[in-house]
């Protein structure tokens, strides 16, 4: 058998989601060998089903929906690729849904859905305005139809998925045709109707789903190995009205009968009477050892033998599945190896009664233990789960705060946004220690109030604990040093870094985000030495952490600073590093990569290329929005004004500065901004003196004041006040009218030079 660990990992992780997703929940079930296959029904369904529409299957439990999904994947869909999701109710949260739901279109489709899943993953987005238009365009642009399959829909209750899956009916992709099985009608957010109207939409209800009486006769003789008499067909048929599940369940409880007419006469009631009886009937004949592992599993959403040894302490788990398999006791196999199943859910309804019943005070327990082996295995969201369900707020705060620094500095920061989501408020208000790790959450996703808001709840319930005081104060320090930069306050957030790095030390995880802006401030102070000095560092401790943010904080950050100092071909060099590295890939579509497209961009303006230079400082604008840096929202507007101006688009350019303005007149002191060298490639330094101090002594020597210069150059007047020190050390002058002097005689005012 495949060992649990690569059984549970399974595929690689999906593209653009970085979360440890459960395979299974993305695969067909595998249908049984002789399984009714209802060719009618299959056929008259796929003939209804089909690109740009949605096919809606709304029926009771156990009438045959999923093994009709299936069914219809071999015909509908084949040869076009197509992708499966099962869902449960574990994923009643928009970001756990969505990154399923674009897992099996990845499955599918490839990287016409693998943008919108990285979409998804970054900080400041959202599904109806970013994830969905990206899903949609790029499914159109596919050149071959593709197909969703979503089953077991009613698990999902949460309104806000409704909406968004209602968003994509409403505007389903000419490529992608939308499969989805329930057992309640199509949730009113869908709004369906226009769908009818303009005939997009196939609905089969209970009756659609029945069985045929010739198809009932034909079950009930494979499963009981020889056909029954036409009257007793005729009674059970007229008993369970065509009831799939009911037919399967009697022909299981009538094998071996000598009495099979009287049995049969002796139905009565609903559907769901008759399931109780019947399967509590098939129950009963099995060991009790094995009612009790039937009982107790049903606690688990997907099953394997490791799990269940685990869950269960039975140490023949295995064996267990394969007889519960073997005796059809509706158990749904996952995969061709016999290692991952799940229940029926009408089976695992009727087991988790019976727990309930029995052994309630077990149950918490249970999903402690499961807890304890998706940890093991590396399943850190469905071990916080179990965590949560076991009402266990130790072993929650324990997970938590032990695995979210480093799932979400891999870039699943929606993953740790989820497990918050599914932890009551009960739980995350009294614990100080969760509240320190929700304020880093709201950090990792760019949301630098709702941190400071989370921080200082954190410090109301760390009391006299002197740990948990320190860490309140450490992280409260750098998300006040972060804030201040992302504000434009550099000369605070300068003086804050100093205090951001003291107390968090250098031991810490958190450390390197202090280090990378404290180098941004340094950049911004003009003192460039010290910002690669720091970046550098910076990349250093996440190559050996494997903190991929702080790389590409890191990386990006190089690259600004050779190009704001001037240095075009390391700035060129560092922006193809950065587009060479799998990170980067991984992380395109978070805020953080915009550097790697403004630096491209600012270099093909360098290089008089303004039209290869505005698609990346459009993407660059893109990304640098969805986060909170205001000085680099104004450079990248600054830019693609310049571009514009370039391409001859005049009122455009005038827009975009007016907005870049606007957003630097809320910033109380932005520094040094990266405006453009295409001007200075032309001017080579002298006299030791940098790019950038060139650029002072040319507009010193219009006559220009301080004030003046800044605004020109864009950047603090102290900053001119800084590069004025360093170019009359440099020359040998002593005052603005020498250096004036000295930039003339070296014809620096009109860009010429010796």
């Amino acid at each position: 058998m495949l060992d649990h660990r690569e059984a549970l990992a399974g595929s690689p992780p999906v593209p653009g989601t970085y979360a440890p997703l459960l395979r299974n929940k993305l695969v067909a079930p595998r249908l049984w060998p002789g399984c009714l296959e209802r060719p009618e029904l299959v056929g008259r369904v796929a003939a209804g089903a089909g690109p740009g529409r949605l096919t809606f299957v709304g029926a009771p439990v156990g009438c045959g929906k999923t093994t009709l999904l299936a069914l219809l994947t071999r015909t509908v869909v084949a040869p076009a690729p197509w992708g499966w999701y099962m869902a449960d109710p574990a994923d009643n949260s928009v970001l756990s849904f969505w990154a399923y739901v674009l897992a099996a279109l990845v499955d599918a489709a490839g990287e016409a859905a693998g943008r919108a899943a990285r979409v998804l993953a970054a900080p400041g987005t959202t599904v109806l305005d970013d994830v969905l238009p990206a899903l949609i365009n790029d499914l159109t642009t596919l050149s071959h139809p593709v197909a969703l399959v979503i089953d077991d829909y009613d698990v999902i209750t949460d309104p806000r998925i409704h909406r968004t899956v209602g968003f994509l009916v409403q505007h389903l992709p000419p490529t992608l045709s939308l499969i989805v099985s329930s057992r309640h009608r199509p949730p009113a957010e869908w709004r369906i109707g226009r769908l009818r109207g303009r005939n997009l939409l196939q609905e089969l209800g209970p009756k659609d789903m029945r069985l045929t009486r010739a198809e009932a006769a034909g079950l009930l003789a494979r499963e009981m190995g020889a056909p029954l008499p036409d009257a007793d067909v005729d009674l059970l048929y007229d008993r369970t009205e065509g009831w799939c599940a009911g037919i399967h369940l009697a022909a299981l409880s009538l094998r071996g009968r000598d009495d099979v007419h009287e049995h049969i006469a002796s139905f009565s009631g609903t559907d769901r009477h008759i399931a109780d009886y019947l399967m509590s009937e098939l129950l009963d004949r099995e060991p009790a050892a094995t009612r009790t592992f039937l009982r107790r599993t049903s606690i688990l959403e997907r099953i394997c033998a490791p799990l269940c040894d685990h869950l269960t302490g039975s140490g023949d788990a295995a064996g267990q599945l394969l007889r519960a398999e073997c005796d059809q006791l509706f158990l749904v196999a996952l995969d061709n190896r016999g290692t991952w199943f799940r229940f029926e859910r009408l089976l695992r309804d009727i087991l988790r009664r019976e727990l309930d019943r029995t052994e309630p005070e077990l149950v918490p327990a249970l999903h402690r233990r499961a807890a304890e082996w998706f940890q093991d295995v590396g399943m850190h969201t469905d071990a916080v789960r179990h965590a949560v369900a076991a009402g266990d707020s130790g072993m929650t705060r324990r997970l938590i705060c032990d695995d979210y620094f480093r799932v979400a500095s891999s870039g699943r920061v929606s993953t740790v946004v989820g497990w918050f989501e599914a932890i009551r408020d009960s739980i995350l208000h009294a614990d100080g220690e969760l509240l320190v790790a929700r304020a880093m959450a709201a950090l990792f996703n760019s949301d630098l109030d709702d941190a400071l808001g989370w921080l200082e709840e954190a410090a109301g319930a760390a009391g006299d604990d002197p740990r948990l005081r320190g860490s309140v104060e450490a992280k409260t320090a750098l998300v006040r040093q972060i804030h201040a930069y992302c504000d434009g306050d550099t000369g605070a957030a300068c003086r804050l870094s100093r205090d951001a790095l003291e107390k968090i030390g250098r031991d810490d995880v958190w450390y390197g985000a202090a280090l990378s802006h404290a180098a941004c401030a340094d950049m911004r102070l003009d003192d460039d030495d010290a910002a690669l000095h720091a970046f550098r560092r910076c990349l250093a401790r996440a190559e050996a952490s494997g903190d991929h943010l702080l790389a590409v904080h890191s990386m990006g950050g190089i690259a600004r600073v050779y190009y704001a100092r001037g240095e075009l071909e390391p700035a060129r060099e560092w922006t193809g590093r950065v587009e060479r590295d799998e990170r980067w890939q991984k992380l395109d579509e978070h805020c953080l990569t915009y550097a790697r497209h403004f630096v491209g961009g600012r270099l093909d303006l360098a290089d008089g290329r303004p039209e290869a230079a505005e698609p990346r400082l459009l993407r660059a604008l893109e990304l640098v929005r969805r986060g909170p840096y205001r000085i680099e929202q104004a450079e990248v507007l600054d830019a693609l004004a310049e571009t514009h101006e370039r391409l001859g688009r005049p009122e455009d350019a005038s827009s975009l500065r007016t907005e870049a303005r606007r957003i630097l007149s809320r910033c109380r002191d932005p520094g040094r901004l990266i405006v453009s060298h295409s001007a200075l490639k032309r001017v080579p330094a002298v006299a030791g003196l940098t790019e950038r101090e060139v650029a002072v002594l040319r507009v010193l020597a219009e006559g220009l004041t301080n004030a003046q210069m800044a605004r020109r150059l864009h950047v603090s007047e102290r900053t001119v006040a800084a590069h004025l020190r360093a170019v009359y050390r440099k020359i040998g002058v002593a005052n603005r009218s020498a250096a004036t002097r000295y930039a003339l005689a070296h014809h620096l005012a009109d860009g010429n030079h010796r």
